[in-house]
């Protein structure tokens, strides 16, 4: 479900709330408007509350997603690389070239998912390893088997940085006590009574849409790969494949 479709959900539930309210328990519309000074106090509050949570987790989630891109560049800079100094022989140049492309189609078919597992050594992984030990053995310049060795060691550390980074999910608690304060917001502000109904309905959908846009913009931060206005795709990886095959 798309943005649209779920701030138009989110319009008709408020609009059923709110007339509801209005005209069917109207006691409970009188008796926050007798104790109005009480009601705004606490709406304040929970609103301050509710500011301050949303503004740190969309921070950090924002420079999560940042560290994320920068890995996936960095990650693809050292294949591109990988493939650049295996220039010892055309044999070593074309399995480089084979192994860079089954470790891309891996990333882009079993990584590019919450489920990715960290320390998985796949036959890719081995073989990248094994090319190594290849060239360590063949290569006659300490320097560029040094080189070598440091190109394939980056290139699984920024590995599993990304895994490490995309499958790390909001804790329960946090994700659940911003949940809490975003329902009470939405829902104390039908409270908040103003004598004109218009008034009163522009007021509170107001505020109600702009705490729910803040909660879909968190819950699309949060999940990172799935896709979404905030996610990082595997479109790069995509074109590095294109670019070598």
């Amino acid at each position: 479900m798309n943005y649209k479709s779920k701030f138009l959900l989110f319009f008709l539930v408020f609009l059923s709330v709110f007339l509801i309210l209005r005209f069917q328990v109207t006691h409970l519309y009188e008796m926050a408007h007798s104790d109005l000074a009480g009601i705004g106090w606490l709406f304040s509050s929970i609103g301050l509350i509710f500011s301050i949570l949303s503004g740190f987790l969309i921070q950090h989630l924002w420079d999560k997603w940042e560290r994320i891109q920068k890995i996936v560049l960095e990650e693809i800079h050292s294949l591109d690389h990988l493939i650049m100094f295996s220039t010892a022989s055309e044999d070593l140049r074309g399995r480089t070239k084979i192994l860079v492309s089954n470790y891309i189609q891996h990333v882009i078919s079993h990584e590019w998912t919450s489920e990715a597992k960290l320390l998985e050594v796949n036959e890719t992984i081995s073989g990248l390893k094994a090319l190594n030990s290849e060239f360590i053995s063949s290569s006659s310049s300490n320097q560029d088997k040094a080189a070598y060795t440091k190109l394939v060691n980056t290139l699984l550390y920024t590995r599993e940085r990304r895994i490490l980074l995309a499958t790390r999910r909001m804790p329960y608690i946090i994700k659940n006590t911003f949940m809490l304060s975003a329902v009470l917001v939405i829902t104390l502000s039908l409270l908040v009574a103003i004598k004109s109904i218009a008034l009163d309905f522009i007021f509170t959908l107001s505020i109600g849409s702009l705490v729910f846009a803040i909660f879909l913009i968190v819950d699309d931060m949060d999940n990172i790969l799935s896709p979404g206005a905030w996610h990082v795709s595997s479109k790069l990886y995509k074109e590095f494949l294109k670019k070598i095959t």
